[in-house]
C-alpha cells in the first residue's frame, strides 16, 4: 500500500490479508489483494491531501501481526485505559483512534491505539512503539465506509498520484520500517453525514 508500481502481490497480501479475509461491502478478498481495478466501482474520493509531520512520539496500544480486531478494543476499553497515560501528541488530532502500520524483517506489524508524547509511561499490559521525527502525506478520503477502504486497499495508485500532485512521494521498493497510519476522527469518521458519507484520515510516511 505504501509502495508504488513495483509493489508485489505478496507484500500487498502480507499487509492486508487479515483485513481482506472478510468482505468489505462489495469488495472481495481477491480484489483487495490483487487490485481488481476494472471491477471496483467506488464513490469515495480524496477531498484533501497535505504534508504533516511529528517530532519523536510514542505510540501506545496493542500490537498485532495482522490487522487489529477492533472488537477486542471495545471489550477491553483499550482507549479508555491508554488515555490515562497522559496527553496525546498533536499528530493524534485529539483522541482519535489509530492504527499504526509497519514492517519487521519483512513481516507486517500493526498497533491499535494512539500517539502520545515521547517517553510517556506505558500502562501495564500495553505495548508501545517509539517513532522518530517523520513526515507523512495525509489524505482525507470521503465516502461510504466500504468505499473509503476500497480506495485505500484496492487502489494504492490513486493515493500515490494524489501525493505526487501535492509534491510528495511514496517509498519505493522494500517496505520501510514504518508505513503509515489510519486515523479515525470523531466526528469525521464516527458520524456519517446526511448522505451516509464518512471521512477517513489515512497517512503514508514519505520516502
Amino acid at each position: 500500500l505504501i509502495v508504488t508500481g513495483d509493489i508485489t502481490a505478496v507484500s500487498f497480501r502480507f499487509l492486508f490479508q487479515k483485513r481482506a479475509s472478510k468482505q468489505i461491502g462489495h469488495i472481495t478478498e481477491r480484489q483487495l489483494i490483487f487490485g481488481g481495478r476494472s471491477t471496483i466501482i467506488m464513490s469515495a474520493q480524496i477531498i484533501k491531501c497535505e504534508r504533516v509531520s511529528h517530532p519523536p512520539v510514542r505510540f501506545i496500544g496493542k500490537r498485532y501481526t495482522a490487522y487489529p480486531n477492533w472488537n477486542d478494543a471495545w471489550e477491553s476499553d483499550l482507549f479508555g485505559n491508554i488515555e490515562k497515560a497522559g496527553p496525546t501528541a498533536e499528530i493524534n488530532d485529539g483522541n482519535c483512534y489509530c492504527v499504526l502500520i509497519g514492517f519487521v524483517a519483512g513481516a507486517p506489524e500493526f498497533y491499535l491505539g494512539e500517539f502520545f508524547q515521547a517517553n510517556t509511561p506505558v500502562p501495564d499490559g500495553f505495548d508501545h512503539a517509539d517513532l522518530p521525527a517523520m513526515e507523512a502525506g495525509l489524505c482525507f478520503i470521503k465516502g461510504k465506509a466500504e468505499d473509503c477502504y476500497g480506495l485505500v486497499f484496492g487502489h494504492p495508485e490513486i493515493l500515490a498520484a494524489e501525493l505526487e500532485k501535492n509534491g510528495m512521494s511514496m517509498p519505493k521498493g522494500t517496505p520501510p520500517r514504518w508505513v503509515g497510519f489510519e486515523r479515525d476522527n470523531c466526528p469525521r469518521w464516527t458520524t456519517p453525514d446526511e448522505n451516509g458519507n464518512q471521512i477517513l484520515d489515512y497517512a503514508v510516511y514519505l520516502g
